[in-house]
């Protein structure tokens, strides 16, 4: 008989492997010391993503969302719950979803994931969001332990496994660099933890205007000569005056546990 890989394992020796040494949390913090500026700027609007979530949290009285950030996701869905709580170890992307004005009822925690699954300080939420925030946890048996504990009805991850933008595809092509599996190996992670996760892709779209071929070149960043980046990328480009229009759509895998009614 074949042995079955241990799915967490695999996942530790990925997270541990990569060069950025982010699963640091001190090397962590400092990545997005620096990009909490400018981060909203950087990131699509995921509004097929945010109405799915929506439409599935009626009835939850409380949402936690796991490495909030900025709030991409904490803001839009705040006012489909009464209580929020928004969990984040970067106190600068924190700063940032404070400076919003966020209702009362959304509660800012900053604490490091490992500490708060083991806080007893952090109540159990009708409903639990974590959004591309595992990718650097080595110990991902204890995350999802911890996250669905703290799920009283549903437990939302969502991934993309690294299918986004068709520059950053093809430049990985180019590297040799294989695709992470993330959403995959959470399903199999989850399984083997006794779960039933659902599976759902939601197809978002994004698109960037650059008033010439060398601003878009920049941008894109591509090992290639600039005649051969360009036609890489010529199916998601449409001319726009004497630059271009570039759009693409991308995946949001998004796996779904149901725990159980609210009491």
């Amino acid at each position: 008989m074949t042995a079955v890989p241990d799915i967490f394992a695999a996942w530790t020796a990925q997270v541990l492997a990569a060069r950025s040494e982010r699963w640091r949390p001190e090397r962590d913090r400092a990545f997005w010391r620096e990009k909490a500026a400018s981060y909203d700027a950087a990131q699509p609007p995921l509004p097929h993503t945010v109405a799915w979530l929506r439409e599935r949290l009626r009835g939850a009285a409380s949402l936690l969302d796991v490495g909030a950030g900025t709030g991409r996701l904490t803001l839009p869905l705040a006012h489909a719950v009464a209580r929020v709580t928004a969990l984040d170890h970067s106190p600068e992307m924190l700063a940032v979803l404070r400076a919003k004005a966020p209702p009362a009822h959304l509660h800012l925690r900053c604490q490091e994931l490992a500490d708060a699954l083991r806080d007893p300080t952090l109540s159990p939420h009708d409903a639990v969001l974590s959004a591309w925030s595992l990718a650097y946890v080595p110990d991902l048996r204890e995350a999802l332990v911890g996250l669905l504990r703290l799920a009283r009805r549903d437990l939302y991850l969502l991934e993309d496994d690294g299918a986004g933008s068709p520059h950053v595809t093809l430049r990985r092509q180019l590297a040799g660099q294989p695709r992470p599996q993330r959403a995959s190996c959470l399903r199999r992670a989850l399984s083997a933890l006794g779960a039933s996760p659902q599976s759902r892709t939601i197809t978002e779209e994004r698109e960037l205007t650059f008033p010439n071929t060398t601003a878009l070149l920049a941008q894109a960043r591509l090992p290639l000569p600039d005649a051969e980046a360009l036609a890489g990328l010529r199916p998601h480009l449409t001319p726009n005056g004497a630059g271009w229009r570039y759009r693409w759509s991308f995946e949001v895998h998004v796996l779904h546990v149901r725990l159980g009614e609210r009491p």
